[in-house]
């Protein structure tokens, strides 16, 4: 468990510690003061910034360098009779940390949903989307959040483990919120899925449980973006096709941003390694905008990469520029993280 710092050794100069501090301080007033019934799984340890509710113990914990994750803002929907997304998200990248706590038996579900908003508040988080009626949570499905990670297998240490898992079939009664604290090395997003005990739970002592995640948004490094000549080449010769996300454009513009030069010269490297290989070059947008203006900004978008190539020493005989709008998605466009992965630009081979 960690303890409270003394006020006075906090300096203004610390900032993570202040955070850490503010969100342990809001805790342990609300929680209970007898001993937990249980021991935390071993090896694991609360987030130095979003620490745990007093009297609760650590179930299981997990974390990936870097991962993205689609933050819900917003009411699931069903897309296909199967699948359910948010109607709205954000898309988090960095490093992400996994926690399943199980809270004390003498506090409520809602008393630790709540201290847990008044805390990251208090801490200068901005809470991006709250839902703290178990019934319309329910008919809203915001335990699919929870319920999707904590069946990954990845997720937690050691694996998948049946205790630490949120239900999501239904209207099980859930308290989500989602919350943002703004940071110059990197914003800091927390999700919290909070239910009511269970027979497992209440019969070791204890109370809610709840699955929280900790996203420290940080940029990928550029060594651990492989998107090579030899790569593009493979995709062009199993697939016909490869999309480069690596060429930037800013929003509603066509001309190529610096972070470009690097997918542009291994896309050089391909067609400069077989001579004979001849492209489309397609430029392909979200479903945000008319049709017609998106029309016009993917071939605007894609002559804009056919006219880069060709400066690179590429004929303009092996180049053709097409722009689809978004005609031709590959996710669901309804969400954020669909039209991230919806605006890209292709090679095609002719």
């Amino acid at each position: 468990m960690n303890t409270v710092p003394n006020p006075a050794a906090v300096t203004a100069g610390s900032l993570n510690s202040f955070y850490a501090f503010a969100l342990a301080a809001c805790m342990v007033l609300s929680g209970p003061a007898n001993a937990k019934p249980l021991k935390d799984k071993a090896g694991g340890s609360d987030h130095p910034v979003v620490g745990r509710f007093q009297g609760a113990i650590l179930i299981n914990y997990g974390s990936s360098a870097y991962d993205e994750v689609e933050v819900p803002l917003a009411a699931y929907r069903n897309v296909d009779g199967q699948r359910y997304v948010p109607s709205k998200s954000v898309i988090a990248k960095g490093k992400v940390f996994n926690y399943f706590y199980w809270g004390p038996g003498d506090r409520s579900e809602l008393e630790v949903f709540r201290n847990y908003q008044a805390a990251l508040t208090k801490a200068g988080f901005k809470v991006l989307h709250t839902c703290d009626e178990p019934e319309r949570c329910g008919k809203e499905s915001m335990s699919a959040h929870a319920g999707i990670w904590t069946n990954k297998p990845n997720t937690f240490a050691g694996g998948y483990d049946s205790i630490s898992r949120v239900d999501y079939v239904g209207n099980y009664p859930v308290r989500y919120l989602a919350a943002q604290l703004p940071r110059p090395q990197g914003d800091v997003f927390v999700t919290l899925t909070v239910q009511p005990p269970n027979s497992i739970t209440q019969g070791q002592g204890m109370g809610a449980r709840y699955f929280m995640q900790v996203i420290e948004a940080a940029p990928m490094t550029n060594e651990q973006v492989k998107v090579d000549a030899a790569a593009i080449s493979k995709g062009l010769a199993s697939e016909g096709r490869i999309a480069l996300y690596g060429i930037l454009f800013d929003t509603d513009q066509a001309i190529l941003k610096r972070e470009s030069q690097s997918t542009l010269a291994e896309m050089s490297k391909a067609l400069q390694a077989d001579p004979k290989m001849r492209v489309y070059i397609v430029g392909h947008t979200d479903n945000q905008g008319s049709y017609e203006h998106n029309l016009t900004l993917s071939a605007n978008r894609a002559k804009a990469v056919v006219d880069a190539l060709q400066k690179q020493g590429i004929a303009s005989q092996r180049l053709t520029a097409v722009g689809v709008a978004d005609v031709s998605p590959l996710a669901n466009g309804a969400t954020d993280a669909g039209r991230a992965k919806n605006r890209r630009v292709e090679m095609v081979a002719r």
